[in-house]
């Protein structure tokens, strides 16, 4: 891939940016009004903030007050009157002061009186960005965990599955959120997402990885066709319904990858346009853009194409060659992380037919390098 060639100049799309908790990560209220403002052109034509709600709509639970004011009745009828009443007093303040949640579930308030963004973002509410990058993330965490506790107590560390899993059932997903696992049916995360008023709202998925078995793939095909057909029907009934995106999961089987784009091409009417989930997890550059062909070249007509996540700049700059309208990713914050900054020449020196190449390790300077440091 030449530079002279990496996007065509009537190419559009919109860059799907992956939020943290619902915001953008590492930008203040003050960044935010003066160089990422909702009002800005740019911002407004071409920025598309990702809003999961298995970080974002996650809300404690707590023990109703009056059953601890019960308890603190009971305590005082059964101690003496003077210090004891003194004392329950003082538990009942300690508790007040000290209350724990019970639980967590999802909330359904609106995304403005939950995060810190200016309003006027064009935002899409997600189960997730990724079920495997999820899980494998959780996996690492718990070998971390084992390890260190295998190093206390001199035991080798009790094995882990080898290949990342998304936990579901025909009625549920459970979702890895910053509070352990939370299970949510299609019909509650309708109702959960469309509540948080965002410009659009892709439907519950089921995913599969590469190594699992044809009939996990089949099955996960399956549900994500299940779910999204109760998230259409939730949303039928719903107030102010956000537009509807459908999922199409990477790593079916040959069966049922064509029997999703069957019944993708029969519901057509009920969504939006298709989003590709688990399109950066194929590891051959062809195959990525087979299947982004595939899919525009089997339905209909032409559906609007995004993919959820890219996982480099090369890949960005496939998905957008190859007519995708959104492209999600979370890589200005990998780099940010990683003390990176892009930096990358989009046009050829003047008289050179082939520009120069672009792979997954290019595209940004590293300002970690002291050549980058200078006095303030």
């Amino acid at each position: 891939m030449s530079t002279t060639d990496i996007v065509p100049a009537n190419t559009k799309f919109k860059f799907l940016l992956h939020a943290e908790d619902g915001s953008f990560p590492y930008l203040s209220e003050y960044l935010l009004q003066n160089y990422f403002n909702p009002e800005d052109e740019i911002v407004k034509n071409h920025l598309i903030l990702g809003i999961a709600i298995k970080d974002t709509c996650i809300q404690p639970v707590y023990q109703d007050k009056e059953n601890k004011k019960l308890k603190l009745k009971r305590k005082r009828k059964k101690s003496e009157e003077g210090d004891s009443a003194g004392e329950s007093t003082g538990e009942m303040t300690s508790a007040k002061n000290t209350i724990k949640p019970t639980g967590y579930t999802y909330g359904t308030t609106s995304l403005e009186k939950q995060t810190r963004l200016l309003p006027g973002y064009s935002t899409l509410a997600v189960p997730s960005f990724d079920l495997l990058d999820d899980s494998k993330n959780a996996m690492e965490k718990e070998k971390a965990n084992r390890t260190k506790n295998a190093q206390i107590s001199n035991k080798g560390p009790k094995p882990l599955p080898t290949v990342p899993t998304v936990t579901s059932t025909k009625e549920r997903l459970s979702l890895i959120s910053p509070n352990g696992m939370q299970q949510i049916s299609p019909e509650m995360y309708s109702e959960v997402a469309n509540k948080l008023n965002c410009n659009a709202i892709l439907a519950l998925y089921d995913q599969a990885h590469h190594d699992e078995g044809k009939k996990r793939k089949a099955t996960a095909g399956e549900r994500s066709k299940a779910w999204l057909e109760k998230c259409i029907e939730t949303l039928e009934i719903a107030e102010n319904k956000s537009p509807l995106w459908a999922p199409l999961s990477c790593y079916h089987s040959k069966w049922s990858f064509a029997d999703s784009i069957k019944y993708l091409s029969e519901q057509q009417q009920s969504y939006e346009g298709i989003v590709i989930v688990g399109w950066h997890h194929i590891q051959s550059r062809n195959e990525r853009i087979e299947l982004l062909q595939k899919v525009l070249n089997s339905i209909s007509p032409k559906p609007r194409l995004s993919i959820l996540a890219a996982s480099n700049l090369a890949q960005i700059l496939d998905a957008a060659r190859n007519n995708v309208c959104t492209i999600g990713s979370s890589l200005p914050v990998t780099w940010a992380r990683s003390y990176k900054a892009m930096n990358l020449r989009f046009c050829s020196q003047k008289g050179s037919k082939e520009g120069q190449s672009v792979d997954s390790t290019e595209g940004y300077i590293d300002l970690s390098n002291e050549k980058y440091c200078r006095d303030a």
